[in-house]
């Protein structure tokens, strides 16, 4: 059953979502550093989804939908943040650039951190897939320290999931690559997460 579980993680965190592209453009566009600052955001941020599932705030919000909107909405309007800033990517003019402007570019580990972790933790379907998972493998009679454990599994999986993609993406024949294409890369992952943020308000609004 653990095993099952670990696997279950390992998948919910390569199948495409707002955190993985996240991770992919801070990888790409700082290094791997930010890349695996920003995947210990989404780390910390699955503390709080299992905390409150195990603790059955997911009850609640079962129980008062309006609040579920409201995390919805404010998930989706992050997304458009991210993705706003993303699409909004200049081309780089020639050798123009100086040490200075180079350096205003830069992202700290901080940043990342912080970005990965309201990019999780305002996401509306993390508690539904906590719930779906939790009604899988966890009956009545399961333990409190053993959902404690799967919970932990699913932590450790997608963290170090998303550690390593970071690492692999931030190879430099990666990073090289991106960097001739940048302005592109951006775009395009700035519009596949304003899609997501769209597809969360729209089911925000049909709710």
């Amino acid at each position: 059953m653990y095993l099952e579980v670990f696997a279950v993680g390992i998948l919910a965190g390569m199948s495409p979502g707002p955190d993985f592209f996240v991770v992919m453009k801070n990888s790409l566009g700082f290094g791997y550093r930010v890349g695996i600052a920003t995947a210990l955001g989404i780390a910390l941020a699955l503390i709080v989804h299992i905390t409150y599932t195990i603790l059955g705030f997911t009850l609640i919000l079962q129980q008062y939908p309006s609040l579920f909107i409201v995390i919805q909405i404010a998930g989706a309007l992050y997304l458009l943040w991210l993705g706003w800033n993303a699409i909004r990517s200049a081309p780089k003019k020639g050798e123009l650039n100086t040490d200075v402007d180079v350096e205003q570019k830069e992202k700290s580990s901080l940043q990342g951190f912080r970005e990965g972790f309201l990019c999780n933790v305002l996401n509306p379907k993390a508690a539904l897939f906590f719930l779906s998972i939790f009604s899988q493998f966890i009956t009545a009679d399961t333990a409190g320290w053993v959902q404690w454990i799967y919970g932990s599994e699913v932590i450790a999986a997608v963290g170090l999931w998303f550690v390593l993609l970071a690492i692999i993406i931030s190879y430099p024949k990666f990073r090289s690559f991106y960097k001739k294409y940048s302005y592109w890369f951006d775009r395009l992952l700035g519009g596949i997460l304003i899609y997501f943020a769209v597809r969360i308000m729209i089911s925000a609004m049909k709710a």
